[in-house]
Parts: C-alpha cells; structure tokens; sequence
C-alpha cells in the first residue's frame, strides 16, 4: 500500500472515530440532562429598602460630626445637597447625606 493510501486511510478511520464521539456525546447529554433535573431559578433578591432618617436622627447626626471638628466640612455637605441650612435639604435625599457624612472624618 502507498503512503498516500495509507494516509487517505487514516483519515477515514479518524473522521469516523470523530463522527463516534459526537454520537455519544449527545447520548450523554441526552441521559444527563433527564437525569439531572434543572436546577430553579433563584429568586430576584430584593434589594433592602433604603434606611429612612427623620430629620432629627439626621440633626443629630450632624451635630455630633460638628463637634468632633468638621465643622467646614459639615457646611458644605449641606450646600452641597442645594440648601443653605440642614432644614433646606430634602427628605428623600436624607440616606445619601447621612452616608456622606459618615465618610467625613
């Protein structure tokens, strides 16, 4: 036999070896998909709702930052938030100024 022939064999013995293991492949993912069931689908985790202040919980909060000495600090967190005093800032934007004040210091 030629050394083509010999080759040309090979490569037909090869791609049958390949087209094999693509059958049992797909027997395998066959058999393991129906024997192992697919797992839930997890619950969203709903995110926790955002700590609420009142305005004297924020007060204080900013009075105890001012007497440690950030005073400046304290003042331009307020304008910063659009008002010239602590009173002026909004409700709805009391958790995002209480997370900035913490970060003061």
């Amino acid at each position: 036999m030629s050394k083509v022939s010999e080759m040309s064999q090979a490569l037909d013995e090869l791609a049958a070896a390949a087209d094999s293991l693509l059958k049992v492949t797909s027997l395998l993912r066959e058999i393991f998909s129906a024997a192992v069931p697919a797992p839930d689908p997890q619950p969203e985790e709903e995110a926790a709702p955002a700590k609420t202040y009142t305005f004297a919980e924020v007060r204080k909060a900013f009075s105890a930052k001012s007497h440690e000495g950030f005073t400046d600090q304290v003042r331009a967190l307020i304008t910063r938030y659009g008002a010239d005093k602590l009173s002026g800032v909004s409700e709805s934007d009391y958790p995002a100024l209480m997370a900035d004040l913490e970060a003061i210091g």
